[in-house]
């Protein structure tokens, strides 16, 4: 295979202001008959508030839980003009605001002038475009500050806390927009907190999250969720971690591992600490250290830490072993955030231990790719919001200019009540498309990459099937791991991104039980290496690394690259493999990219391009509601040829995002792929149309938009886009020889100091057979970067 650069590709230089998507009228409405509804609902929000007496030393704050119509689009300014902040947009176009005037009057005197209908001459009622999109107003419940990892705990009522036992919260509380004021309030909560004789050991005040770590009794926890300023009260995240079995090979086996080379790219892992002693670690340990300070050295105390250490270092572990060779190519560092427990510390809010331990490495060491084999068990996504566990790591992501490896989470399948044991393997892999089976905090989080797993082998040991027919690995090479996590995420984001190998798990009939098999895990070094120097374990844990290693090597040849080229170049590299696809497909049209997402990543294909497989790519940033426009030469053998040929389109951009929002991201990119049409004429149908001018067809929805695969439905809710378009022989001739790529970027609360927007796009285009369509590409970009250069 020929290893040929990639090239990077022009864009026009021109930049547009896009066309914005109609928003449709509100619902028609008897002015009269609804104002009054609202009103009423609105004086019975006021009772309940006036009613409520807030415990000693906090200040009331007036909240409203406001129901909008489904096609309602009311900014926030519509909002602060009623007097009202926008706090928090949840699903189901629900909204939650504050008011500073404990009596609306702003809000109530809009009302009255809507209810009294169109003045003369007008269409429609004063504020019709507020109140018409109204549907219910009413006030935020103390069992609607339940978090979901209480509820999975069997707390759904504020009466199902013990009021003499001891529980430690994350208090979070709503943004009220400025630091200043969100640290006022936070201090005045700690104040409560401590007259009740309970603690508060950490707060985290950020851009849009504000969360408190509190140690408090039940009867305090119950006043806490009658205070109307916090938005939510949960458990800290909690962990599963998993015993590694041990492996025979000693250190004489191999020779002495060398130190990465100067310059070397770094990956970091945030786990249960490594032990940087291991011979086949310590000469590309660049520091292992603890966040807090309290945990100590760094030391792993579980063993989770190293064998995820071992995997980042090396990306394949098993393939050293079997070369006999050990030659890593980047630097490890480490930062154990676990106790001697796997657990995080109680006092430290997880926001507090992420961004301390992220910035320390970046700021000392330059690091840009971080790996956490982390995850809450039980949070699985439902829906909803995501984690501030989540939203810390993508502002990280996003503010830092790195990559951030997540995985999936493991799934411990239980049959139901009417199936029997054999279900494990009978409803396989179906099971991995429950809800239970969804992925869970923070791998829900839109910048981080989020990867499953995948099944590395099907052997069994030797003599075992031979002797045990009921013993059987549960999937095959190739194929989901059968504790890996599906999506989709939030907003229907497509998570997992990526997959990659995780081990297997094995069903033995007789024992109706699952068994964990050496020869079904995946191998990496051991934290007791005096005893044995490699140890297996089975587990999303695993695969996870293995990314975050490939994306650590990128950066060694990109080193200029942005976090958003380098994530696009991964997923570009990625395939689905064949076993995995046969066995989803049948499980409906999605099942695989659920599962799956866009594949197996490899680095080959994610640093070079070949003679019939040619990668273009931009690294770039564009204002808000803005479009680019790249030209996509299409070589000859592409329009002539009777091979298969495609063009594949990875977008990656890392926008604001604010927790306390169902809109989670504060802009939205997205991209259409345009064939048989001039530059000019492609700029006039995606521009924003002066009134005087006439207007012109729009193409998306055209025969000249080339239809990819997903769609643009199914892949726009996610910050990492990829999709595929096959050209078909019978009209490739048809459509000329440039195709145009228009990408696109949508403001939705991102305020102007988060633009401009960056993102990086990757171009792939591929055609089977023997052709060399490379250098007909690169001419042709030569020869348009020379022509505009005169």
């Amino acid at each position: 295979m020929p290893n040929l650069p990639h090239i990077v590709i022009p864009r026009v230089e021109a930049e547009n202001p896009r066309r914005k998507r109609r928003v449709g009228p509100p619902p028609v409405r008897n002015y009269a008959e609804h104002a009054s509804t609202l009103r009423n609902e609105i004086t019975q929000v006021l009772q309940q508030f006036e009613n409520r007496k807030p415990p000693t030393g906090i200040d009331p704050s007036l909240i409203l839980r406001v129901r909008l119509h489904a096609n309602a689009a009311v900014d926030e300014d519509s909002w602060e003009r009623c007097g009202l902040t926008l706090l928090s947009v949840e699903q189901g176009k629900t909204l939650v605001l504050f008011s500073s005037d404990s009596e609306l009057r702003e809000f109530i005197r809009q009302l009255r002038e809507y209810q009294g209908g169109p003045r003369r001459g007008q269409k429609n009622a004063p504020y019709v475009a507020i109140f018409s999109n109204i549907e219910r107003v009413d006030a935020v419940l103390p069992v609607d500050r339940i978090g979901r990892s209480l509820r999975s705990q069997g707390i759904l009522d504020v009466s199902d806390l013990v009021l003499d036992r001891t529980y430690v919260l994350d208090v979070e509380v709503w943004d009220f927009g400025g630091r200043d004021a969100n640290f006022r309030k936070v201090t005045e909560l700690e104040r409560f907190i401590r007259s009740q004789g309970g603690e508060s050991t950490d707060h985290y005040i950020g851009e849009s999250l504000v969360l408190i770590r509190v140690r408090v009794a039940g009867s305090v926890a119950r006043q806490l969720l009658n205070i109307d300023a916090i938005a939510q009260i949960d458990s800290p995240p909690r962990l599963s971690l998993s015993v590694s079995d041990m492996l025979r090979k000693t250190l004489g086996d191999f020779p002495p591992a060398p130190e990465p080379g100067a310059g070397s790219p770094s990956v970091a892992i945030l786990d249960s600490g490594l032990t940087s002693a291991h011979p086949l670690l310590a000469p590309a340990v660049g520091e292992a250290t603890a966040m807090p300070r309290s945990l100590g050295d760094g030391a792993d105390e579980n063993g989770h830490g190293t064998l995820v250490g071992g995997i980042a270092l090396y990306g394949d572990v098993e393939a050293c072993i079997r070369a006999r060779r050990f030659v890593p190519e980047v630097r490890l560092y480490s930062v154990r955030v676990l106790n001697s427990n796997a657990e995080f510390d109680d006092s430290l809010l997880i926001t507090t231990q992420m961004s301390d331990a992220v910035r320390y490495l970046v700021d000392t060491y330059n690091c840009r790719v971080f790996n956490l084999s982390l995850g809450d068990k039980n949070l699985p996504y439902r829906g909803g919001k995501v984690s501030p566990w989540a939203s810390i790591l993508d502002t990280l992501a996003r503010e830092l200019n790195i990559v951030i490896v997540v995985s999936t989470g493991n799934f411990d399948y239980q049959p139901r009540d009417n199936e029997s044991a054999d279900a494990h393997v009978q409803r396989y892999p179906r099971y991995l498309l429950d809800d239970d089976a969804k992925v869970i905090e923070p791998a829900t989080g839109a910048i981080v990459v989020t990867v499953g797993a995948l099944s590395s082998g099907d052997g069994l040991p030797v003599g075992a099937a031979e002797r045990d027919v009921s013993l059987s690995p549960i999937s095959r090479e190739g194929e989901p791991s059968p504790f890996t996590r599906s999506g989709f995420g939030l907003g229907g984001a497509i998570k997992p991104e990526l997959c990659d190998l995780g081990g297997n798990r094995a069903y033995d009939g007789r024992t109706r039980r699952l068994r964990s098999l050496v020869e079904l895990s995946t191998i990496s070094t051991n934290r007791d290496y005096l005893r044995r120097l490699f140890a297996a374990d089975v587990g999303t844990s695993f695969a996870a690394p293995r990314v975050a290693n490939l994306a650590s090597r990128l950066i060694g040849v990109f080193s200029d690259a942005s976090a958003n080229l380098i994530r696009a170049l991964i997923a570009s590299s990625a395939t689905v493999p064949a076993a995995a696809r046969e066995r989803l497909e049948g499980l409906g049209s999605n099942a695989t990219l659920r599962v799956c997402g866009y594949g197996r990543p490899d680095f080959d294909r994610a640093r070079f391009s070949d003679e019939n497989r040619v990668v273009l790519y931009s690294d770039s940033e564009i204002n808000h509601d803005n479009f680019h426009v790249y030209e996509i030469p299409i070589p000859d053998d592409f329009i002539t040829g009777r091979d298969t040929r495609t063009i594949e389109v990875t977008l990656a951009y890392d926008p604001p995002v604010r927790h306390s929002r169902f809109d989670y991201l504060g802009a939205k990119m997205a991209f259409r792929l345009i064939k048989g049409k001039t530059l000019n004429q492609v700029t006039n149908a995606f521009r924003k149309q002066p009134r005087q001018e006439e207007q012109v067809d729009g193409l998306t929805s055209s025969r000249w938009n080339c239809k990819m695969k997903p769609g643009p439905t199914l892949r726009e809710g996610s910050t990492l886009q990829r999709a595929l378009f096959a050209m078909q022989r019978r009209w490739a001739n048809a459509y000329g020889n440039t195709y145009h790529l228009v990408v696109r970027c949508e403001k939705k609360w991102a305020r102007q100091e988060h633009g401009p927007q960056r993102y990086a796009i990757v171009v792939v285009l591929r055609q089977e057979g023997a052709v060399n369509i490379y250098q007909q590409i690169r001419q042709r970009i030569r020869a348009t970067v020379r022509a505009r250069v005169r």
